[in-house]
């Protein structure tokens, strides 16, 4: 097999590289156990790449705070145990809605408000507020953008040099990451030599590339026809849970429906499930291992890793 999986972390607060990668191949390899077998017995021939760029987030995110970073390893063990109890089809609206703690206000209140703060510019105000670091990333006086692409750099040469299919599975922040690294990949001339190369399916999960404002920051916003778009994407899937306001914006077909007009991708694809997440007792709808672990993600990967 000559398959590569790049996968790459969201926003906030992260632990250890070392424990947040064995946090995501753990959720992946129970899900591919649960429901795919003989794609789970063939998940240890796939090349891994972790993107990890916690450090230098969790740097920013104790100025921003102004609070000591605390290892939640434990937390998120946990949090995944409780996850593991679930078998397929029990990752419904009906176990969802058992869930403590839901906030469910929060997805409804950004959908409609998005458009609006936008027109008067102040979007990036509320951004700011519940997610300071991904507002920071486009902040042009800050060097946090280029400090958190650069990790994802050299795992993406490396998959692209093998020529066998790759495939990213990102997560909230990751997904802004991940596309614009793309866009530099397809668009940069330092990068010529890998224009022509593509990745066979990019996941997005809990992905904020939906939103108005963050759509008017990324690479590319401001280029002409097929230039405003990654051209090295065969196939997207976003996968976008309930309540998760961060993807408040959960359809990207219809956002991004230009580059299939350009032939720049073959297909994009939206999901809506139930993250089953608790932390701290309290439902936690944008927490990656809700995603990892889901039957739709799991599926998505599994197909991949068959084909």
């Amino acid at each position: 097999m000559n398959k590569t999986l790049l996968l790459i972390h969201g926003r906030s607060w992260k632990p250890p590289e070392e424990s947040l990668r064995s946090l995501w191949l753990d959720a992946l390899r129970w899900g591919l156990d649960r429901d795919f077998p003989d794609a789970a017995a063939r998940f240890s021939e796939v090349t891994l790449e972790f993107v990890y760029y916690g450090d230098t987030s969790n740097c920013y995110m104790e100025s921003a705070e102004g609070k000591p970073y605390v290892d939640d390893t434990d937390s998120r063990r946990h949090t995944l145990e409780l996850l593991k109890v679930y078998s397929s089809n029990q990752f419904s609206k009906r176990n969802y809605n058992r869930l403590p703690g839901k906030e469910s206000f929060k997805e409804g209140a950004a959908d409609v408000l998005s458009p609006i703060l936008s027109f008067f510019n102040l979007s990036e105000t509320l951004i700011a507020a519940v997610a300071p670091d991904m507002r920071e990333y486009w902040n042009d006086e800050s060097f946090y953008g280029t400090e958190v692409r650069r990790p994802m750099i050299k795992p993406l040469k490396r998959a692209l040099d093998r020529e066998g299919s790759t495939a990213i599975v990102a997560h909230s922040l990751g997904t802004i990451i991940a596309y614009d690294t793309l866009w530099k990949f397809s668009r940069y001339g330092e990068w010529y030599d890998y224009w022509n190369r593509k990745i066979d399916l990019f996941v997005t999960l809990g992905c904020p590339l939906g939103d108005a404002t963050v759509r008017e920051n990324i690479k590319g916003y401001n280029a002409c026809k097929e230039r405003r778009y990654p051209a090295n994407i065969r196939e997207w899937v976003n996968i976008a849970a309930e309540d998760d306001y961060i993807s408040h914006d959960s359809k990207i077909s219809d956002d991004y429906r230009t580059m299939r007009q350009y032939g720049l991708v073959e297909s994009i694809k939206d999901y809506k499930i139930y993250n089953l997440s608790l932390r701290g007792g309290k439902s936690n709808p944008h927490h990656s291992g809700g995603y990892l672990i889901h039957p739709r993600t799991v599926k998505i990967l599994a197909e991949w890793i068959l084909e």
